[in-house]
């Protein structure tokens, strides 16, 4: 008589219960990210949700007012790439804004090694609202992207504001 202690059957495989353990989504790939559209700031947390990993080469680090910035006053924002890489040397770059209503503003500009380029919101933006109302403003890096395509470009960072 032969008696198997946990059924008849082997077990799943060594690549199967990995599998179980961590699925292969690679989670940490922007491939699998949200569109950028779809990115939001939360000040409480100070950071942008769903969250998304960028894809271009590079350390990034980004600025924004972390207090209230008062209504009427300027809003500057910035980013750098702390390792200066190759690719990030005079790399033509977007920062679109989008505003407590909803409408999506950008500003071009052009990022020189690890120096911080900044922005101001909302002079140096053309077609942001003449008057800026109070709220939560999302500020959304690219690399370089089509006038008229929102989408356009690839993620770098995302940081934002508020206003009020």
């Amino acid at each position: 008589m032969v008696v198997s202690g946990c059924g008849g059957e082997s077990g799943p495989s060594q690549e199967e219960l990995e599998e179980m353990i961590a699925p292969d989504d690679i989670s940490g790939n922007a491939a699998n990210d949200p569109d950028i559209s779809e990115l939001r700031f939360d000040p409480e947390t100070v950071s942008c949700e769903p969250h998304a990993n960028s894809s271009v080469a590079g350390t990034w680090r980004t600025s924004a007012p972390r207090e209230r910035v008062a209504t009427g006053e300027r809003a500057e924002i910035g980013l750098r790439d702390t390792e200066e890489t190759e690719e990030t040397d005079e790399l033509d770059i977007v920062a679109r804004v989008l505003t407590p209503g909803e409408e999506r503003v950008r500003a071009e500009a052009t990022l020189s090694g690890g120096e911080w380029t900044t922005l101001g919101y909302p002079e140096d933006f053309p077609e942001a609202p003449e008057s800026v109302a109070n709220g939560t403003y999302t500020v959304v890096w690219t690399t370089g992207g089509e006038q008229n395509d929102e989408d356009n470009g690839t993620f770098i960072s995302c940081d934002g504001f508020q206003v009020g």
